[in-house]
């Protein structure tokens, strides 16, 4: 491998690593019964594409949630988004209503955390959970504006 092709790799994996506050690695082994039951479970999460998420946002039908570290929240996110840790997703945190309609996003399509997320969401009793793959890369790839600054209080 020749130092450019290291080097852009490494950049890469930086980029990838510093939106996303999940990092996840490649399995090194077959997969477990654990790694095939989460396959399934990936399968229950329902994507929103950015168009379909703007729609929402436009008719103030839906609860967004940024997953990305707080400093990549604090530095731009879309607008309405409230940051919540993949980790520390709770009742308290999402919509009293378990039938809103809730979206959880993170860095790309490359990044996990938002599924973690969305997959507690689900195991609160939530119904109506989405996630955005394409994350707050995508969304500024789409021209769609975003906010700096903290959560609101």
């Amino acid at each position: 491998m020749n130092t450019s092709s290291l080097l852009i790799g490494l950049g890469l994996s930086l980029s990838v690593s510093l939106g996303c506050s999940h990092a996840t690695t490649a399995p090194t082994t077959a997969p477990t019964v654990a790694a095939t039951a989460s396959a399934s479970t990936e399968a229950e999460l329902r994507p929103l594409t950015v168009a379909e998420l703007s729609g929402f946002i436009d008719q103030n039908d839906v609860a967004v949630i940024d997953n990305n570290g707080q400093q990549r929240y604090a530095q731009g996110h879309i607008p309405g988004a409230r940051w919540v840790g993949h980790d520390q997703v709770t009742a308290s945190v999402l919509p009293a209503d378990r039938a809103a309609r809730v979206v959880f996003y993170c860095h790309n399509e490359q990044c996990t955390a938002c599924h973690t997320a969305a997959r507690q969401a689900i195991s609160l009793g939530y119904t109506n959970v989405f996630i955005l793959p394409a994350g707050i890369v995508g969304w500024t790839t789409a021209g769609k504006p975003v906010v700096a600054g903290t959560n609101p209080t």
